[in-house]
């Protein structure tokens, strides 16, 4: 029936359309995408299907320091710094992923030399994070990054519905380089330093073998909240928004039997911190300890070996391995606290306070990923071969500290002796109610693969046909562990963690085909099917190419896929957050007024019935290529039905999915595959070459626009997700290169446009409210200078942020998300200057 399947399901798509995983290999001839390093391919090189390239010059250029940093640059990429910005939050501080065409990290497969990596395994009970992390992928390393956009689900996986990142490295290099580079921001922080060490020896082709080997450290000191003026407090009224100075204070804040501010406090208010209005003495969590983007301590290694063993067989290897240490630090912990019962007139005064003696809670992540490939290849009858088996591993270990035992804590304050106004509590006790609890995950990734490749005895009139067949195995093993008391929910001042242990094994089949019907037509057939524990799918994919003439091609393509549950959003079981419900709509929900603002927990978590997300994409585009100028335009769309999400707070609330234990409200938000997603939206890409008598000048623009992006869930109404807080219509990078000699320099231009300042989902009953406030277009601009002048020596300096440009105020993130003002596509870092040096012998 397979067999059957795998056959009816085979559909034509372009030459080319897939990307090229080792392009100085005799890999797959179908597969192959050559690439000239720039990010507009000449017309020679342009397949069905969009393939941006960022060459290892374009990346010393850019002047990034870290693969987040980079990606920035690219204008199709949805990149967020969540993970950047965010202290202490389990599945996602220090991590960053990347993602394309509306849709989520999950659906991007990020691949090295064309190899799966292991994803992170801390990612949350929903699936939230549970891709690679670019943080740990070796930068100083990469020749290339090769990025394809409309999905590769039929070649590489089912999981590739959104597009693929394939890193690619250095091959065939020898001599050594040494590199070193500083940078620090206009206000005197965020210092980074980085250095690193390249050498390789051994010509394959004359030699028979080459070895490489790469080692680069990466250190970042962090910025505070404090030591910006945009965040340096929670209170945003003088950029137009909200007091969000917290309630517990450690002045402590005294609240009525119904859990109401009185405006009293039971310690003298400093008068800063008082809000009339609130009724509150305002506890400023801006003003000290949170970090406005995190540190970081990284290093990695990497070794390549290539060994002729024949003329037409050669052995490969490749190992890396790559450490990083991040360190967090949050407030001590808020609650309700009684007083001692008066002897007089035997009242007990409750109030919001903060436990400040306890210290500010901490966290330390150390995270690594490490990956072992080999293989053989050769050519044999006239067929390419490849094989290789491999293994990689991604590990977290998370150690917490002033965090307390919650059972021992409560009976502390049912004694009544914690005064969290006071700094004077008995040490000893105090350090009796300490806990620190540690949390250990992993993740393995297990494969081999074979693929085959070659020209059939046939023949059309464009030239023969070519084939390519492959199999792969993939075995996936997830172990999360956080303590005992996370996983009863007993640690305070931290959130319930579910434990995970799950495996499970895929096997997957592709056959494609290159039909070259005419000269100047190419089409091609691909087809791949993924067989998993508890599912299946056959993925097909269709795509042309049509060149008329040198300087023109046109070229579409369509593509099925299907995504599986990620093991933790199947055998995750129950996880608890907190969450504040506020807001008109929701405060109805719970019959409070419209201004309520009540904390309650939303309990999310797994589903083992979880079935597979399918999707679809097409692309429809043009290159051309006349003279000094080239570029593309391509309109593309893709769907997903089955999407697996957790339902939205409102939902939940108007469905009555509440419990209240003990006086704290449970929200149920449990997974399901209740949602459909629509995407679609224009790339271009355009590219001028002009050449004078004293230098050539380049000036590119890409630019991506979203047309539409909308979600629904279940039988309700189309939600609008285009425009929305972080999620902005448009982003474009315009640059202008310089060449001149030994001199080389860049200014780019990066902008994105605005959005409506608002987290509730507009439906065309429920158009956004008028007077909506709008958060204003985003632009920073980047200059770079290089010189080689000297033999074998390279200087280059960089300003990021040219301008010192400040991200734009947004109200809705002053009140949730990070809390910072701004949404987390931006950084306050500002103004950036940065130097290094390169040397390069034989």
């Amino acid at each position: 029936m397979k067999a059957k399947q795998l056959a009816v399901a085979i559909a034509l798509i372009g030459a080319g359309a897939a990307l090229n995983v080792h392009a100085e290999e005799k890999v797959n001839k179908v597969e192959r995408v050559e690439v000239t390093g720039s990010s507009i391919k000449r017309i020679q090189k342009e397949g069905a299907a969009p393939v941006e390239t960022i060459s290892r010059k374009q990346i010393e250029k850019i002047g990034a320091t870290s693969v987040n940093e980079l990606l920035k640059s690219v204008s199709s990429m949805d990149v967020a710094d969540q993970g950047e910005l965010t202290s202490n939050a389990p599945s996602g501080s220090g991590q960053s992923t990347a993602k394309m065409r509306g849709q989520s990290e999950n659906d991007m497969l990020v691949l090295l030399n064309g190899r799966r990596l292991p994803v992170n395994p801390m990612a949350d009970g929903s699936g939230a994070g549970a891709a690679v992390d670019l943080n740990m992928i070796p930068l100083g390393a990469i020749e290339r990054i090769e990025i394809l956009k409309d999905g590769g689900s039929a070649i590489y996986g089912a999981d590739a519905s959104a597009g693929v990142i394939n890193f690619i490295t250095k091959k065939n290099y020898q001599g050594a380089e040494l590199r070193a580079k500083f940078g620090i921001s206009s206000r005197g922080d965020a210092d980074e330093k980085s250095a690193g060490i390249s050498g390789g020896f051994g010509d394959f082709d004359e030699q028979g073998f080459n070895v490489l080997a790469t080692l680069d450290v990466f250190k970042r000191e962090p910025i505070y909240r404090k030591d910006r003026d945009q965040t340096k407090s929670a209170d945003f009224r003088s950029q137009g928004g909200p007091d969000g100075r917290n309630a517990f204070s450690p002045y402590g804040n005294i609240v009525d039997t119904e859990g109401e501010l009185t405006g009293k406090t039971l310690k003298p208010c400093p008068a800063n911190l008082y809000n009339a209005e609130l009724k509150q003495c305002g506890y400023d969590f801006n003003a000290d300890i949170l970090t406005a983007n995190n540190g970081a301590d990284r290093v990695s290694g990497m070794a390549l070996g290539r060994l002729k063993i024949t003329d037409d067989i050669s052995a490969y290897a490749q190992v890396f391995y790559t450490e990083s240490k991040d360190h967090f630090e949050a407030h001590p912990i808020p609650d309700f606290f009684d007083t001692k019962e008066d002897p007089v007139t035997k009242e007990v005064t409750t109030y919001a306070g903060r436990f400040m003696q306890i210290g500010p809670r901490i966290s330390d992540r150390k995270a690594s990923m490490s990956q072992l490939v080999t293989g053989l290849d050769g050519l044999t009858g006239g067929v390419d071969w490849r094989a290789a088996v491999g293994r990689g591993e991604a590990k977290s270990t998370l150690s917490d500290s002033n965090y307390m035992d919650k059972n021992k804590y409560n009976a502390a304050v049912q004694d009544g002796w914690i005064d969290a106004t006071s700094l004077n509590n008995d040490p000893a006790k105090v350090a009796s109610l300490r806990y620190s609890p540690v949390r250990e995950a992993s993740n393995i990734l297990s494969f081999a693969d074979l693929k085959l490749s070659g020209e059939m005895p046939l023949t059309l009139p464009g030239g023969a046909v070519a084939y390519a067949v492959g199999a792969s195995y993939t075995r996936e093993e997830l172990k999360d562990t956080p303590d005992a008391l996370s996983q009863l929910g007993q640690v305070k001042g931290s959130i319930k963690q579910a434990a995970v242990e799950a495996s499970r094994n895929a096997k997957g089949v592709f056959l494609e085909l290159s039909l070259p019907v005419v000269k100047d037509l190419e089409v091609q057939a691909a087809v791949r099917y993924d067989s998993y524990d508890t599912a299946s799918s056959t993925s097909p994919k269709v795509a042309v190419r049509y060149q008329p003439i040198k300087e023109l091609l046109f070229r579409t393509s369509y593509s099925q896929s299907f995504r599986m549950p990620t093991l933790k959003q199947l055998y995750g079981a129950k996880e608890e957050g907190a969450i504040t419900i506020r807001g008109a709509d929701q405060c109805a929900a719970i019959g409070k007024p419209a201004d309520c603002s009540v904390t309650a927990k939303q309990v999310s978590g797994s589903n083992k019935d979880l079935q597979p997300e399918h999707g679809e994409s097409f692309n429809l585009g043009v290159v051309a290529d006349v003279g000094p100028f080239s570029g593309s335009l391509d309109w593309w769309t893709n769907k997903k039905d089955d999407q697996i999400t957790q339902p939205q707070i409102l939902d939940a609330l108007l469905k009555g999915d509440v419990t209240v234990v003990g006086g704290q409200r449970f929200v149920s938000t449990p997974l399901a595959n209740v949602a459909k997603l629509e995407n679609e939206g224009i790339d271009l890409d355009v590219r001028f070459r002009f050449p004078t008598s004293f230098a050539t000048f380049i000036f590119s623009d890409t630019n991506t626009y979203y047309l539409k992006s909308r979600q629904k869930q279940g039988s309700g109404e189309w939600e609008q997700l285009l425009d929305m807080n972080g999620a902005p219509i448009w982003r474009n990078t315009f640059r202008v290169e310089a060449e001149a000699g030994p001199w080389s320099s860049m200014l780019a231009l990066r902008t994105t446009s605005g959005f409506k300042d608002t987290d509730t989902r507009a439906t065309d009953k429920n158009p956004v409210p008028a007077g909506t406030r709008d958060v204003g277009s985003h632009t920073e601009a980047d200059l770079s200078i290089s010189y080689t002048g000297f033999k074998d020596f390279k200087i280059d300096g960089s300003i990021k942020n040219l301008m010192d440009q400040m991200p734009p105020f947004s109200e809705v993130n002053a009140n949730n998300h990070s809390n910072m003002g701004f949404a987390e596509l931006y950084n306050v870092r500002g103004r950036f200057f940065s130097v290094g040096a390169q040397y390069s012998f034989k």
